[in-house]
């Protein structure tokens, strides 16, 4: 029945048109209101039957791909990230990561202390070895070679970071380097 109905609405649209277009032809079709009511009547048996149609159709969804991934640039740091996670534990490579990051901050410091103190870089690796570049004891035993860590810091630097000296130390280092970079050369 459906087929049926939807060729009659096909066939009375191309009749329409082609009226619309051909308008000598338009006598030929009967106006009465009996021929407007069956046509109206025919639509609209349509029209329900489509609509019901349409609620028992089930639904799909579409499903959409993942999105593109992004590209994850290195930041600053991200290496020094990974040293310092080395160098947290202990391994039989004996202490690589730890000398890597003890230089690392020492070529900062050097640049710091020679823009500081306006002296060439051999002078304030000198300074650097010898721990005349900063007051804190802790931060010139950490980057010092000739630098011996009085027993009393050492008693407090244990009592602050009882698990990992290493870490403590390096953390006052870095805050150290970092107040003589942003405040040495300036003034």
């Amino acid at each position: 029945m459906r087929r049926r109905l939807a060729a009659l609405g096909a066939v009375a649209v191309l009749v329409g048109l082609f009226v619309s277009f051909q308008q000598e032809f338009a006598g030929l079709i009967p106006a009465s209101w009996v021929f407007v009511l069956l046509i109206a009547v025919a639509a609209g048996v349509q029209s329900v039957t489509t609509a019901l149609a349409r609620r028992r159709t089930p639904l799909r969804g579409a499903e959409t791909g993942d999105p593109e991934r992004r590209y994850e640039a290195p930041a600053p740091g991200d290496d020094l990230r990974e040293t310092l996670r080395f160098a947290r534990r202990s391994s039989r490579r004996g202490d690589r990561p730890r000398k890597q990051i003890r230089e690392r901050i020492a070529s900062v410091a050097v640049a710091a202390v020679a823009d500081a103190e306006d002296c060439s870089e051999a002078a304030a690796r000198e300074k650097l070895e010898s721990g005349e570049w900063t007051d804190d004891p802790v931060a010139a035993w950490f980057l010092g070679e000739e630098v011996r860590l009085p027993p009393a810091e050492r008693a407090r630097l244990l009592a602050t970071a009882p698990f990992s000296q290493y870490e403590a130390a390096f953390a006052r280092t870095v805050a150290v380097v970092d107040d003589l970079v942003a405040h040495g050369g300036g003034g």
